[in-house]
Parts: C-alpha cells; sequence; structure tokens
C-alpha cells in the first residue's frame, strides 16, 4: 500500500564520467546522490580492532534477525528495529539528512533489513546516548503528529493503525522476544537531503517516526532510515523505482565515502549480473542456487536454500551485515573446501570466536599474497556473483590469521544472509519496478 498523500519530485541533471556505471535513459523520478559514512571511519582502528568491531556487530544483527524471523513464523511480522538489551546494534553505513524547519541535519543508519525511518524525540521518557542532541518536534515548524484518523497512518498499515484502540496518535511499539521494546509516534515532517554543490532537494509531509522509549546504544546515529519494501520506508515514500550503492573497500577505512543513488541517479553496471527479487514486504529476498569453492560446486541445489511455507528462511542481501552468513551445513561444507586448499594450520583460537574460519600463518617472512586462495562464487538465479579475493579473505597483523570472512547460522529458520563485505566495490541495484537486483564491478571510490 503507498502512502496517499503528495511528495513533491525534483528531476537533477546528473553527469557521470564513468562510462562503466550509467543511469537510466528516462524517468521522471527524482535523482539524488547521498554520501555514506562508515560507523568506524575516523576511528584510526587497525585491521584487527576493525575485524573485531565487525565481527560484534555481526553476531548481534544475526540475533535480532533470528529473532525476527520467529516472530514472523508465529505470524507477528512487524518490521524490524534492531536495538535492545541483549547488545547493541550500531549499524555499518550511515547517511545524514535534514528533519524539520529549519532543518536539523541527522545521521541514519542505512537499512536495508527495515522499513520505518525514525529518530528518537524530546521529550523523551526512556532514550539512549547518540552522538547528536535529540531532535525537539517544538523547533520545526512543519512538525505535526500523525492522528490514528489520518489517512497517512492507514496508509503506513496495520503495524501501526492497529495501536489506535489503545492511543489516539498514529502510534509504532516494537516488540522482541529478548524484552527489548522501541516504542513511539508517527509524525509528518519536512526532510531535507544535500549532496555536496546540488541544491538541496526539501520533501514535505513525510511520515518519521519519533522514539520515545528506547533501549540499547547508539553511539553513531540518532536513528534508522530503513530502506525495505513497506510504505514507510525512505524510497517507498519518495516513490523511487530504483536504488543502487557503492561501498568503497573496508580494510582500510580511508576518508573517502561511499555512494548511494536514488531514483534516476540510480546506477546500472555494464556488464551487470541480475537475479530476481523475491515478494516479501520487509527484506531483500533471492533465489541462491548454489556454491563453488575452487573448481567444485558444492552438493546444494536451488530448493535448498528456498524459503519455507512458513515464510521462514531463504537468502536476503543486506546492507546492515558485516559477515555473509550461511546455514551450518552449508558453511561446514564451504570450510572443508577451503581446508582442503589452504595449506596452513587451522586456526583453534579463531573457532567459535570472532571469526569461524581462519589459518594460522608463519610469524616472520611472511606474504598474505604467497597463499593458494581458491575461488569461492555465489550461484544466484540467472547470475553469478564470482567474488575478488579482497571480498572474502582478510590478513590479521596483529594475530598472524588469514581469514575467510564467512559466519555460520545454526538456525535453519533464519536467513542466510549476503553480507556488506562480499558488496564492496560492486555497484549493487535494487529496481522495485522490474523486482530485480544487479550487481557489477566498480570503483567505487571514484564516484
Amino acid at each position: 500500500m503507498r502512502p496517499s498523500y503528495c511528495l513533491l519530485h525534483f528531476t537533477f541533471l546528473t553527469i557521470f564520467l564513468l562510462t562503466s556505471l550509467t543511469p537510466p535513459s528516462s524517468s521522471n523520478e527524482l535523482s539524488l546522490r547521498l554520501e555514506l559514512t562508515h560507523i568506524d571511519a575516523g576511528l584510526n582502528l587497525t585491521v584487527h580492532e576493525l575485524l573485531r568491531r565487525a565481527a560484534a556487530r555481526s553476531k548481534t544483527r544475526m540475533a535480532r534477525l533470528a529473532r525476527f524471523a520467529h516472530i514472523r513464523k508465529g505470524g507477528q511480522g512487524q518490521a524490524p528495529v534492531f536495538w535492545g538489551r541483549a547488545g547493541s546494534y550500531e549499524g555499518e553505513y550511515l547517511i545524514n539528512f535534514g528533519v524539520g524547519t529549519p532543518p536539523r541535519n541527522l545521521p541514519f543508519i542505512v537499512d536495508t533489513g527495515s522499513t520505518l525511518v525514525w529518530t528518537q524525540c524530546k521529550p523523551c521518557r526512556k532514550c539512549t546516548s547518540q552522538p547528536v542532541p535529540l531532535f525537539d518536534p517544538k523547533k520545526s515548524s512543519s512538525f505535526s503528529k500523525l492522528s490514528c484518523s489520518s489517512k497517512q497512518c492507514a496508509a503506513l498499515g496495520s503495524a501501526y493503525s492497529s495501536q489506535c484502540s489503545a492511543n489516539p496518535e498514529c502510534h509504532f511499539d516494537y516488540s522482541y522476544a529478548d524484552g527489548s521494546e522501541t516504542i513511539g509516534y508517527i509524525a509528518s515532517e519536512k526532510v531535507t537531503f544535500h549532496y555536496s554543490s546540488e541544491p538541496p532537494l526539501s520533501v514535505p509531509q513525510f511520515a518519521i517516526g519519533c522514539a520515545r522509549i528506547n533501549q540499547g546504544t547508539m553511539a553513531s546515529s540518532a536513528g534508522t532510515a530503513g530502506f525495505g519494501r513497506s510504505a514507510e520506508s525512505l524510497v517507498s515514500q519518495l516513490g523511487i523505482t530504483r536504488f543502487s550503492y557503492c561501498f568503497i573497500p573496508y580494510i582500510p577505512i580511508n576518508a573517502k565515502r561511499s555512494r548511494m543513488f536514488l531514483g534516476n541517479a540510480a546506477l546500472s553496471s555494464n556488464p551487470a549480473q541480475s537475479t530476481p527479487l523475491l515478494p516479501d514486504d520487509i527484506f531483500y529476498y533471492v533465489s541462491l542456487e548454489g556454491i563453488t569453492v575452487g573448481s567444485n560446486r558444492l552438493p546444494f541445489g536451488p530448493g535448498y536454500f528456498g524459503r519455507k511455507k512458513d515464510g521462514s528462511g531463504g537468502t536476503i542481501f543486506d546492507s546492515g551485515t558485516f559477515n555473509t552468513i550461511l546455514w551450518t551445513e552449508v558453511f561446514n561444507s564451504v570450510k572443508k573446501a577451503f581446508v582442503s586448499v589452504i595449506k596452513l594450520p587451522v586456526s583453534k583460537k579463531a573457532l567459535g570466536a570472532d571469526y569461524q574460519l581462519c589459518f594460522d600463518t608463519p610469524r616472520k617472512r611472511f606474504s598474505p599474497e604467497s597463499v593458494k586462495i581458491p575461488k569461492l562464487v555465489l550461484h544466484f538465479k540467472g547470475a553469478d556473483m564470482d567474488l575478488p579475493r579482497k571480498n572474502y579473505v582478510v590478513y590479521d597483523t596483529k594475530e598472524k590469521l588469514l581469514c575467510v570472512l564467512i559466519e555460520e547460522e545454526t538456525d535453519q529458520s533464519a536467513t542466510n544472509i549476503i553480507g556488506n563485505f562480499y558488496q564492496q566495490n560492486m555497484n549493487v541495484l535494487y529496481d522495485l519496478k522490474n523486482q530485480r537486483l544487479s550487481f557489477g564491478p566498480a570503483q567505487c571510490d571514484r564516484l
């Protein structure tokens, strides 16, 4: 269901000098470029420290998605919000945009695995720490709460309007099995996007959540910008049918920023691999049909990775998870294939800790480039993701560990996840109109 209010569309002329990435030839959608900041940027961390932080975020994210899979399986499919007592999820990439009049520039987590755009607001009964002051609705002339009787609230779906019997405000209340909860109301507000020297793009009557009770920590952001597939998401409210992003390499972290392109600015790779997006109201499910390590395709057919009748399982592309996460049987098969080729001892200290497939290397005179690493190819329906070595192998100089970045999911009802580390230096395009996801190599730091 689409929001019933009108959104103003603006079109900017965007010229790209890279011939391998091109915008669509014509569209009446808005055209918008955004800068993405990694949450570890500017922290001056070592490779070891970066990997430890990324591993912790992935484990928390995986736990949240697994809990949500169980909630959805039980027929309570609310869109997830990833904070809580059991561990704080800080996200991976941030975008900044203005909220209110005059605009307050706030950092938001980019999340293709959730839908609502929300921030913490004053007055707040129980808010958590964040890097900027809380948004104060009283200081914005364009702010107005949405009532339960408003068309906007109804357009956002039953997850919000169902709360109306207990609260006259358009209300949201997200709960988890671990007892964590985020509570607030939905408001209509003006949001403003700005990219370098281009004119700002202002969108009035944008539905944004104001959280008044929250648990956990928000050390890097002021909230979440959901890029999922429901009516309340950022992409749905902007009325765009395409968006793409290009993540610069995670290691080493540098001063350059990744990019996101919305609407008419969304980039297509040439050449590009393309696979269908499967139906869902939140996540970007794809058909994973197999995995090849080296020259051997592992013994898992298309049906093995598919979603079950109750909606659990399946495979998603996710901007908000660092690691790629696969079910136990698949993980063990991938591990066995790598161990048979990499002529180094499997590290016992790494197993079951931060990373689950690492190899001990000589303490002196060792070059990681000298190690033979088998190719890793993910086979999707109609598309093969032939990964460059640097997208799945890292070397921790402090611990002298060569690690294959892949993680085990023991819960078969949870989703397999294609994490953002595998997606680095790729242009990833979400074509919502044609329900397809495409990807191709790119020099993301040159966009």
